[in-house]
C-alpha cells in the first residue's frame, strides 16, 4: 500500500471500529435521564410555563422544530412560540403510547402519541386525537 493511502485508511478503520454498542445498563441510564427531561417538558406545557418549555430546547445550528407542516429553526420557533403561547391557558395529554430510542449516551429520540387538549384563554378548545410528536 502506498504511504499516501495509509493515513486515510487508518482514519477510516478507526472511525468504523470505535463505536461500541451501549450496554443495557447504559441505555437505562439515558432513558432515565431522558424521561426526566420529557416529564419536565410536558409538565411545563400542562401549565403553559413558556420559560420552561423554551428552556427545554437547545439553540444550535442543528435545531429543527416541525409543527403543522412547517419547519422552524430556533429563532423562528421563538417567534412562533411568542405569538402562540400567550393565547394558551393550559394543555392536557392522554398518552396512547410513547417510545424511547437510545441513539448514544448523549442522545435519544422520544416519540409520543395520544390526545392533546389545548385550552385557550379565549375559552376555545382544540382537541387533537392521535396527535404525534417526536423529540430528539
Amino acid at each position: 500500500m502506498k504511504a499516501r493511502h495509509l493515513i486515510p485508511f487508518l482514519l477510516l478503520l478507526a472511525a468504523c471500529t470505535c463505536n461500541k454498542p451501549m450496554t443495557d445498563e447504559q441505555k437505562a441510564i439515558v432513558k432515565e435521564e431522558g424521561s426526566a427531561a420529557v416529564k419536565e417538558f410536558f409538565d411545563a406545557m400542562t401549565v403553559n410555563n413558556a420559560e420552561a418549555m423554551i428552556g427545554s430546547f437547545e439553540n444550535s445550528a442543528d435545531f429543527n422544530y416541525v409543527v403543522a407542516g412547517e419547519v422552524y429553526n430556533y429563532e423562528k420557533m421563538l417567534e412562533m412560540a411568542n405569538q402562540v403561547i400567550p393565547l394558551i391557558e393550559r394543555q392536557t395529554f392522554d398518552t396512547r403510547f410513547e417510545q424511547y430510542v437510545i441513539v448514544d449516551p448523549g442522545c435519544f429520540i422520544y416519540t409520543w402519541c395520544g390526545k392533546n387538549g389545548m385550552y385557550m384563554k379565549s375559552g376555545e378548545q382544540v382537541i387533537m386525537e392521535d396527535y404525534l410528536v417526536t423529540y430528539c
